[in-house]
């Protein structure tokens, strides 16, 4: 199934063993270079053999030597990796690195749909510069970070920053090792297994989806808008010709803003009018979110106190239901002194996605309601990545400890099961892994 879109802003990519074919040119190049070191230093020690060197690839290259030659003195070791990285270096040079294949059409077909293009790896910075330039990477990848990078501390730093100049949240990782998995998590993205990368036997590698070769990259990564266009056609919206809306809700961290908008997308690409409402845009300036004070109150309290559900009511809900073109202009609710205008063509499908729409006052503006799923454990993860770095751990710790108790007792009293339409098992942002195109 052809789509116009494509279901996220930017991928992320690890480098060895994801991209590149590191083998051809590291265990030869390694294997020159630790001779040469223990020539040097008398010593008639074994050389790693080629397992052995391929698992250093992926890491930090020094957290590898040590592991590797934990029976060496530091200064050994660091001879040794000298050693190493120098017959690297020739081999670069000579031209012995590749991409590995369907890495280059994958990401030609990526660029030229718009996706923005990443590359996180603990490499240094000689060795990125290396690679983008003498493999051609550069014509793809548009911002690319290694631990030499300024700010950067680990590969979960590098994704983050790469999020933050990309502006984005919508993107998913793709690496051959655990800790791809791991920076992908701590940032709330999916990470997707390249099964053919260079992980050790035994090295629980997880991930939201497999591939075995960059053929099934696109595939795999687009079967989330597949998965969205069930879901529409699971929800059986009322024909058009008359105004409708649709609800997508769920706890905080579930997902439901991207899930709005890559439906709003799916359904625009049929010609019809369609437009996303964000809860968010009526919140009270006063909020428990703001305020963090949400002592006493009882489950249904929550909308009102958080949100003015008239406003979004009387401005948007009522007059779309009567066939009208909305333009609702009110004063920003993060933002002094700045306006947010709100506008639903007359006719269009209006989706709102917010918390707490299985609410009486919101659910009977709504002619379907879809509640995202997802274990509250991931759904703190994902707000950890999404809010951690901007507004500190005490706004993690908030949303753990009082926002998703309260939103479970809200659920208790208006069951997802007997409230909406579908409730969507939603873990897996990238869908079932039995979808295919």
């Amino acid at each position: 199934m052809p789509f116009d879109s494509f279901p996220f802003d930017a991928v992320i990519f690890d480098l060895d063993g994801t991209l590149v074919a590191t083998e051809s040119y590291w265990v030869p190049a390694a294997r020159v270079g630790a001779r040469r070191a223990f020539e040097e230093l008398g010593l008639a020690r074994e050389i790693p053999t080629r397992d052995e060197w391929m698992s250093l690839v992926g890491l930090p290259l020094g957290e590898g030597f040590d592991m590797l030659f934990a029976d060496l003195e530091p200064s050994a070791r660091t001879l040794v990796k000298q050693y190493c990285e120098e017959e690297e270096h020739f081999r670069l040079k000579a031209g012995d690195a590749a991409l590995l294949p369907g890495v280059e059409e994958a990401l030609a077909e990526l660029r030229g749909r718009g996706v923005r293009l990443g590359i996180a790896s603990n490499c240094a910075g000689d060795y990125l510069a290396a690679m983008m330039e003498n493999l051609g990477l550069a014509e793809y990848v548009e911002e690319a970070r290694c631990l030499d990078s300024p700010n950067i501390h680990d590969k979960a730093g590098m994704v983050e920053d790469l999020l933050w100049t990309f502006g984005t949240r919508s993107a998913v990782m793709v690496g051959d090792r655990a800790g791809d998995r791991i920076a992908a998590h701590a940032n709330g993205l999916p990470h997707v297994h390249v099964e053919s990368g260079f992980a050790p036997q035994g090295e629980e590698v997880g991930a939201e989806a497999s591939i075995a070769d960059f053929g099934e990259l696109l595939p795999r990564l687009e079967a989330r808008l597949l998965w969205i266009a069930e879901t529409l056609d699971a929800l059986a919206p009322p024909p058009a010709g008359r105004p409708r809306s649709l609800g997508i809700t769920g706890k905080s961290g579930s997902g439901k803003t991207i899930f709005a908008r890559d439906l709003a997308r799916l359904v625009r690409g049929t010609g019809e009018a369609v437009a996303v409402v964000s809860l968010d845009d009526f919140e009270r300036r006063d909020s428990p979110a703001r305020t963090g004070r949400t002592e006493g109150l009882a489950p249904l309290e929550h909308l009102d106190r958080a949100f003015d559900v008239d406003a979004l009511r009387e401005e948007v809900l009522e007059p779309h239901a009567r066939g009208r073109e909305v333009i609702c202009d009110r004063p920003h609710p993060t933002r002094p002194g700045e306006r947010l205008v709100t506008r639903v063509p007359a006719g269009a499908l209006l989706i709102l996605e917010g918390l707490f729409l299985a609410h009486p006052r919101l659910r009977s503006c709504l002619d379907r309601l879809l509640h995202l799923e997802v274990p509250e454990e991931l759904c703190v993860a994902r707000v950890a990545g999404r809010d951690l770095t901007l507004h500190g751990p005490e706004a993690v710790e908030r949303v753990r400890a009082r926002f998703l108790p309260a939103q479970r007792a809200f659920e208790a009293l208006y069951p997802p099961a007997e409230r909406a339409d579908v409730v969507l098992p939603a873990a897996n942002p990238l869908g079932p892994e039995t979808l295919g195109i």
